[in-house]
């Protein structure tokens, strides 16, 4: 008797839209680069320092007492539940959502997303400060823990605040924590120390920024009461110059003051605001350590909100033509995040928030989105914030509106978790193409340098630096968006076994898979091909598939992509299986067959096929 196994020839293509996940890819196709992207007059960039999706869902369960981030995680498993989300902040309904990772160039040095979601400890460990994150975002590039303005070798780097004024445009930092902490400096500043406060200060009041915001001042306590002067912040000369008319900066200091640039009443040109606080705005008020009392409870400072500070802030800078860059830092949401202070998390989460909103309102009401890029992040997760319960599991936060969420605090430090990114108006679909890695829960995320690259991008170039001087620009597009998952198996003659006449032998033909898709359409996840056979049968005589087994083998892979496990082929059978590591590239398959007739099959030329089945995970 001899037997026959057909294959069917496949040459098979495999798109985000043919597997019906185009949803979850949301690439935009014909943005090269930033040079065919409407180009922003303005950009703001907003940043809750600390603040990871939690801490986001923190303000909006306490005052709204739904979230929007919500899962539970098993690392055991894998498995993964996500809460339904209702969006209740503005910048939750806006077009680009996607996740940030923020390594130092030290430290844990990458994120990887098996591993933060596999192992509870591994996001606590390693994580980047304020200096690396704040540089990474006012730079484009990656440094140390500490550092800010400089890469790890020492090298100057050039800030988007410097490149902002290069092209003619204001500049502004505002901040709830002292003026010159890492998050403000980073945009504009170069320090081999971040604590270098008095260095920091010289510097940012004499970088040229037209608008500086912030706690730091010498003569307050953080109650708002009066002191002795303290120079931690800022040194004797460089306060009585900005305080005193020393310099180009018109001077504010008292809430009135404060609330007269918000409501646009004698708008100067430049202002160097000093907030009557010693630190924070709010965090470090009296009752501090009141940490399950509701957000409130204790009584404020008579000084301006973060809000309000911002509203100053771009009616200053609005009174340029050429357009402004402008950073807003919820400072001490990271402060809460160290302490595990629960209340006062919700208070400066919620202060930041209100500041978002002071944005979009102008946006909308002395601009449009045509002419400004605004952002929303994070520089980092501090505190480790989780639902109640949590390790080694993930669990989700809950909390009914106007009282304090269910939480449970993991960390004094920064973690690897990945942040939340928004983004809004002319510009926003290069961040959006940029965001091309893929995380097992978040999903689509960009790392915080593409955020500085992408702004320098959006900012441009300034003249040729003199009369005789040409200006020239270059344009490098983005990486092609598209990218395929295909198959195509070798041979179309029919495989034939041979051996004894109970046991027989062959070989699958090759099968070669190419996957050149980027994190984001595969969606994190890897391919499977997978393989069934039919009867053998011959006229009207017949045995079952059950009686063919294959050995799958890889030929050769560029990822390292794994043969599946021997196993009979009346039911689908996997011939490779990968995951997010190994799948990318080409794999060439194939498979030891081996065919066991039985005793009771009478002879004849029996035919059967595989079907091979290649498709994407999801």
């Amino acid at each position: 008797m001899r037997s026959r196994v057909h294959t069917r020839t496949r040459n098979l293509v495999v798109t985000g839209t043919a597997l019906g996940i185009a949803a979850a890819i949301t690439l935009p196709t014909g943005v090269a680069s930033a040079a065919e992207s409407p180009a922003p007059k303005n950009i703001i960039v907003l940043i809750s320092d600390g603040g990871g999706y939690n801490h986001f869902d923190l303000a909006s369960l306490y005052e709204q007492g739904q979230s929007y981030h919500q899962v539970d995680v098993d690392p055991a498993t894998g498995a993964v539940e996500r809460v339904p989300g209702t969006p209740t902040q503005v910048y939750e309904q806006w077009p680009v959502q996607v996740a940030q990772s923020h390594y130092a160039a030290n430290g844990r040095g990458d994120y990887v997303t098996e591993r933060a979601w596999g192992d509870f400890g591994w996001v606590s460990s390693g994580a980047t400060d304020s200096a690396a994150a704040a540089t990474a975002l006012g730079t484009g590039v990656k440094t140390n823990n500490g550092v800010i303005g400089f890469d790890p070798e020492g090298e100057r780097l050039l800030t988007v605040g410097e490149q902002a004024k290069e092209v003619g445009k204001k500049v502004g930092l505002v901040t709830s924590v002292p003026f010159n902490h890492a998050t403000p400096a980073g945009f504009i500043a170069h320090n081999a120390d971040r604590n270098d406060y008095q260095g920091l200060a010289t510097e940012m009041i004499d970088s040229g920024a037209d608008v500086i915001m912030g706690g730091g001042h010498p003569n307050f306590t953080d109650a708002h009461t009066s002191r002795a002067s303290n120079w931690t912040w800022i040194s004797q000369p460089d306060f009585e110059r900005v305080s005193s008319g020393g310099t180009d900066f018109s001077y504010v200091e008292s809430r009135g003051d404060f609330e007269a640039l918000a409501e646009g009443a004698s708008v100067p040109d430049k202002v160097f605001g000093l907030a009557q606080v010693a630190e924070t705005l709010q965090y470090n008020r009296p009752g501090l350590g009141n940490d399950d009392v509701l957000p409130g409870t204790d009584p404020r400072n008579d000084v301006p909100g973060l809000d309000t500070m911002t509203q100053g802030a771009l009616n200053v800078l609005e009174q340029d033509d050429d357009g402004f860059f402008l950073m807003v830092e919820g400072g001490a949401v990271d402060w809460a995040g160290h302490a595990n202070q629960t209340t006062r998390a919700v208070e400066e989460q919620v202060e930041f928030n209100d500041a978002v909103n002071a944005v979009n309102d102008w946006v909308e009401q002395n601009s449009s989105w045509e002419e400004t890029l605004v952002l929303v992040t994070a520089d980092h997760e501090t505190g480790y914030l989780a639902g109640p319960g949590s390790n080694p599991a993930w669990t989700p936060m809950t909390g009914a509106a106007g009282e304090l969420p269910q939480v449970s605090w993991h960390s004094g430090g920064h973690t690897n978790a990945l942040v939340p990114f928004y983004a809004k108006g002319a510009g926003s679909d290069i961040l959006q193409a940029r965001a091309d890695k893929w995380d097992t829960v978040r999903g689509a995320y960009l790392d915080n340098t593409a955020i500085g690259e992408t702004v320098f991008d959006l900012l441009g170039h300034g003249p040729a630096a003199g009369e005789s001087s040409v200006a020239l620009e270059a344009d490098v597009p983005l990486s092609a968006p598209g990218g395929a998952l295909s198959m195509v198996v070798d041979g179309v003659d029919p495989v034939v076994f041979a051996g004894a006449s109970r046991e027989q032998s062959a070989a699958l033909p090759e099968v070669t898979v190419v996957d050149s898709r980027n994190e984001v359409q595969a969606r994190g996840q890897g391919w499977t091909v997978s393989g069934s056979a039919s009867e053998f049968a011959a006229g009207n005589r017949k045995f079952g598939a059950e009686n063919l087994r294959w050995d799958p083998r890889v030929v050769r892979s560029e990822s390292n992509a794994p043969a599946g496990p021997s196993a009979t082929l009346e039911g689908p059978a996997a011939l490779a299986d990968t995951d997010r590591v190994n799948r990318y590239g080409t794999t060439v398959l194939s498979a030891d067959l081996g065919l066991s007739v039985p005793q009771q099959a009478s002879s004849g030329r029996y035919g059967s096929e595989i079907t091979l089945t290649l498709f994407a995970k999801d």
